[in-house]
């Protein structure tokens, strides 16, 4: 393309400073207005800090760079969880940058900045992303190898070579998701000639090596622990009992169109404010066929390759999957478009992208303050559980009992996790009483150390838990019951309580004494 537009030079001379404002009103909304209206953090997020509080090279659903930045995130703070809503933003302002710099190959500077700012407009960067999961760490990890691998062939530089091979190591270790990803970028390396020319050269084959070495502790991880994260993914989606059967092509089709709904729904306060842009004047630019192709593959190959796994397999595909899928939508957008923005047309744009952030910020926020007023059930939202104060409860019995920390906290999964990222003596989580859940543990070292058992009434999975609490710990000693109201911002008293059991596994030197 043309190096400038001469109508940039005319009226954006401090680009970084436009920047800067997206990514200022991105980390200062949303992390102050969760935190504020929120009690706890959302359970996968909790799931996740229990996790990286451990420092394992995987767990039993996933890899485990999002449950580490996570749990050194929530770890800087023992009282707030303010430093874990500022990762989420920090995520998507990450996605924010890597966008505008790749959108400055192919536009004007005010039109690269405008693919950023108009990201406001998909609802993955600014509705309900308080929370932090692989689906979140994904978005900054595969925006910036997308960048980096561009830089890599265009540049021919082994230095972004071995960035895009760092990257590609991390995008594995956020989630195999990034298999969807790869294939595109692979099919851009080897059919267009830039590409080509550069398998040519040492650079994407050192890279390549590096991304292995990477990935290398979690393969040895996962050989050790029977391959427990990929079998969760090949239980919960490829052998799952929902499926559509082989035969029945009609009904292949509904998990595709239903994954294609969720998604373009997410997108159409886009396709608003693109509105002013389709009938614009054209800007005289052309692009090489690697530049078209590549943003192709990075904008829609993941959303399509999706689709077919779905078509091909039967599985049902989970709307949430699409969450890195449209970081690079509006620059797609406009470099099809190519329109002419005058410094007004500019102006209005990022005004009304910036209102449309407040606008979704305002409304996710006002929904969970006054949820409670008007919402049956709403006690089943995870941002009134009462966490904390059951976490807290727990430890206050274990130290009437012994004055050293709790070594092992036992019980149903989820709730465990939400507990113990809550914890301030960090106990070694048994997740669902279940090795299978807790690889990181023996159950004979819990049988030795000891550690309390809580069993949440009314949850999923909350007998299977009871059952294993019987016949695996029959020596646990029922020490009372407690109950738990759900916590909101206002003062509603809820027609609920929580109860919870608690049970304490007494230290194998204790239960030898006469």
């Amino acid at each position: 393309m043309d190096d400038q537009h001469p109508s940039t030079k005319k009226f954006l001379k401090h680009p970084l400073r436009w920047l800067s404002l997206l990514c200022l009103f991105q980390l200062t909304l949303w992390t102050l207005a969760p935190n504020w209206v929120r009690h706890t953090l959302n359970s996968d997020t909790l799931e996740g800090i229990t996790w990286g509080n451990l420092w394992q090279w995987g767990y039993d659903k996933h890899p485990p760079l999002a449950a580490w930045v996570t749990a050194l995130f929530a770890n800087l703070s023992d009282t707030s969880d303010l430093p874990v809503y500022f990762l989420a933003q920090l995520s998507i302002v990450i996605v924010f940058i890597a966008v505008w710099r790749l959108a400055r190959e192919y536009l004007p500077e005010h039109s690269a900045l405008l693919a950023a700012f108009l990201l406001q407009g998909v609802l993955f960067y600014s509705n309900r992303v308080e929370r932090v999961t692989p689906d979140t760490i994904q978005g900054p990890v595969w925006a910036l190898l997308a960048l980096t691998f561009y830089f890599a062939v265009t540049r021919e530089s082994l230095k972004y070579w071995l960035l895009t091979g760092v990257l590609a190591g991390l995008a594995v270790l956020a989630k195999y998701q990034a298999a969807v990803l790869f294939l595109p970028l692979l099919v851009v390396l080897f059919i267009t000639q830039e590409g080509q020319k550069s398998l040519k050269t040492a650079g994407p084959w050192l890279g390549a090596i590096l991304a292995t070495l990477i990935i290398l502790p979690h393969l040895q991880w996962l050989m050790n622990n029977d391959f427990a994260a990929v079998n969760y993914l090949e239980e919960t989606y490829v052998d799952n009992p929902n499926r559509q059967p082989d035969s029945d092509w009609p009904g292949r089709l509904y998990y595709p169109l239903s994954f294609t709904f969720n998604s373009f729904n997410n997108i159409i306060p886009l396709l608003l404010l693109c509105i002013p842009l389709y009938r614009a004047r054209k800007l005289s630019i052309q692009y090489s066929s690697f530049k078209t192709l590549f943003l192709t593959a990075i904008a829609l190959g993941p959303f399509v390759l999706t689709l077919l796994f779905g078509l091909m397999t039967g599985e049902k595909l989970i709307p949430r999957w699409a969450t890195p899928y449209f970081a690079w939508l509006p620059l797609f957008i406009l470099v099809r478009l190519k329109p002419e923005i005058s410094y007004k047309q500019f102006k209005t744009l990022v005004v009304w992208c910036l209102a449309l952030g407040i606008t979704f910020c305002a409304l996710r926020t006002s929904y969970q303050y006054y949820k409670p007023l008007y919402k049956d059930r709403y006690w089943e939202s995870d941002e009134y559980m009462p966490a904390r104060e059951e976490m807290a409860y727990a430890e206050k019995l274990w130290q009437e009992y012994y004055t050293y920390p709790m070594p092992y906290l036992g019980g149903l999964h989820y709730h465990i996790a939400e507990l113990a990222a809550y914890s301030k003596d960090n106990p070694v989580p048994f997740f669902g009483l279940n090795p299978d859940e807790s690889r990181w543990m023996k159950p004979e070292n819990f049988r030795l150390r000891g550690g309390m058992i809580l069993i949440r009434h009314d949850r999923k999975n909350t007998g299977e838990v009871q059952e294993r609490l019987k016949s695996n710990y029959p020596d646990a000693i029922y020490i009372g019951s407690q109950s738990f109201k759900p916590v909101s911002r206002l003062n509603v008293e809820p027609p609920i309580e929580f109860v919870t059991d608690y049970y304490l596994l007494e230290p194998l030197s204790a239960r030898k004494k006469p």
